[in-house]
């Protein structure tokens, strides 16, 4: 889950359509997760956020994720990276739900103060584009109606159809080849033995 989330940025940035991709290894990982019984605060973070959608919980378990990883010998040079990138993750599933976000309790969800949260919120929206506004007045964060249309959402998941069809399609050519040629083989072997 570390892993994933600190190469979430660079994998956005690396190539277009990464979005959809990391999408879906985000939820092969959630799959995976929910199958296995190992635990620590890093997968329970994942878990409050992506399945339970329980963002105080999330917020508690960022903060012992800080702490176990900067004890953790080998991504203890990692904390920072990590903590940035789940600070995003934690922005964007707050944000898919909510259209309009307190700058204060969004500080608490992402373990930060309100002028940081603040700071940190205009640097998102730069860099990535985002549609969203920040309201001083009212202190909240204002987010654009970026919802995706039904034929962008059926675009989105046939992208790859006709890849995955030709490769399925080679796959069962080859098995029924094998197949073939063991039975020629079987029956080759039964003359042969007659």
């Amino acid at each position: 889950a570390a892993v994933l989330l600190c190469k979430r940025r660079i994998t956005k940035k690396a190539a277009t359509g990464s979005t959809s991709e990391a999408r879906r290894l985000m939820k092969s990982l959630i799959n995976v997760m929910q199958d296995c019984d190992y635990t620590d605060p890093i997968v329970e973070f994942v878990n409050c956020l992506c399945v339970k959608f329980d963002f105080e919980s999330a917020q508690t378990k960022l903060q012992e994720c800080d702490k176990v990883l900067n004890s953790d010998f080998f991504l203890c040079r990692q904390t920072k990276l990590f903590m940035e990138e789940a600070r995003v993750f934690v922005f964007e599933n707050y944000c898919r739900i909510h259209n309009k976000i307190d700058l204060t309790a969004l500080g608490t969800k992402l373990a930060m103060n309100q002028e940081e949260a603040e700071r940190w919120i205009v640097d998102l929206i730069r860099n990535a584009d985002l549609d969203a506004k920040i309201d001083s007045q009212e202190g909240c964060v204002v987010m654009g109606g970026s919802v995706q249309s039904v034929y962008e959402q059926v675009m989105e998941r046939t992208r790859d159809l006709n890849v995955r069809s030709a490769t399925l399609v080679q796959n069962l050519n080859s098995v029924l080849n094998e197949a073939r040629k063991e039975r020629s083989k079987k029956e080759k072997a039964a003359r042969e033995a007659d």
